[in-house]
């Protein structure tokens, strides 16, 4: 039988592995209203545009977009007038407006992973050194075998030490998990979605392999980024990405609760001017 992805991808040595159950959306009466769409993009500048509609299926269509750049979104307006997007996925066709987010994801995806890095801004160097906490957490069963209780496990987290001030720690905290990922055969024909928070206008563009997700690391030809807020549990990806936002959060916590030598007796994998430290939970005595 088929190993879950938590199984896979999980830390060789002591990882916790703590269950954080599906957050309900709480009623509130005064939700500001969201706008659920389908964008794309064209291959060149046109001077209009086609629908069609297929009265078989009743989807309607867009013939000059590029099928390789539609997306589905959630998003609503913010007092300021700027929309605020809080879910982004590849979308297969116009028919993504008539489906639940899960049935969108099974056509695309076999297993999720959701992966977030938090940074001290305050002060924005301690200890002499600039410092992230990264986490990552999957949905362990595959999406076809989804139970009705959705529960997100945690898979791996990271200290990441000094990356420069210039430097976002988020692509790198991708990287960190991509290239686990990457190493086990078991995945290599499997379709992995990865969801992020960072960097939106560049998610289609990495998805397409037009430009490297990090560094010179193209995306895998097996994984696709979704773009999710941790800020509002609008589907279960947002609840996964906030799941890793509260693990990250609890990493910084313990780091600021350190000594002040720490930082010299820790060894790890460098990037560029940055130093990654796997987080391996200790075990109870």
């Amino acid at each position: 039988m088929m190993s879950s992805l938590l199984e896979l991808a999980k830390p060789a040595r002591g990882s916790h592995i703590e269950r954080v159950k599906r957050m309900s959306n709480k009623k509130n009466e005064d939700k500001i209203p969201r706008d659920h769409f389908v964008t794309g993009r064209t291959t060149e500048l046109v001077e209009s545009l086609t629908f069609h509609f297929d009265p078989i299926t009743g989807v309607t269509s867009v013939l000059e977009l590029d099928p390789n750049t539609l997306r589905s979104e959630i998003s609503y307006q913010r007092k300021n007038g700027k929309d605020k997007v809080i879910y982004s996925t590849p979308a297969v066709g116009f028919s993504a407006l008539n489906e639940s987010h899960l049935d969108q994801l099974k056509k695309q995806f076999d297993y999720l992973i959701a992966v977030d890095t938090n940074t001290i801004e305050n002060p924005k160097r301690t200890q002499g050194c600039r410092v992230s906490v990264c986490a990552s957490s999957a949905i362990s069963q595959s999406l076809d075998a989804l139970p009705a209780d959705l529960q997100s496990q945690p898979v791996a987290a990271y200290l990441i030490f000094d990356p420069g001030p210039t430097v976002n720690p988020e692509p790198l905290g991708w990287h960190l998990n991509i290239s686990r990922l990457n190493t086990i055969p078991a995945l290599s024909s499997k379709r992995v979605g990865v969801i992020v928070d960072s960097e939106l206008r560049l998610v289609p563009d990495i998805n397409a392999r037009k430009i490297p997700y990090y560094g010179k690391h193209m995306l895998p030809k097996n994984m696709t980024l979704i773009y999710a807020s941790s800020d509002k549990p609008e589907t279960f990806v947002n609840e996964m990405l906030k799941h890793c936002d509260v693990m990250a959060e609890l990493g910084i916590a313990e780091f600021r609760k350190s000594a002040p030598g720490l930082l010299s007796r820790l060894r790890g994998q460098k990037y560029g001017t940055a130093i990654c430290v796997p987080i391996v939970q200790k075990r109870k005595k």
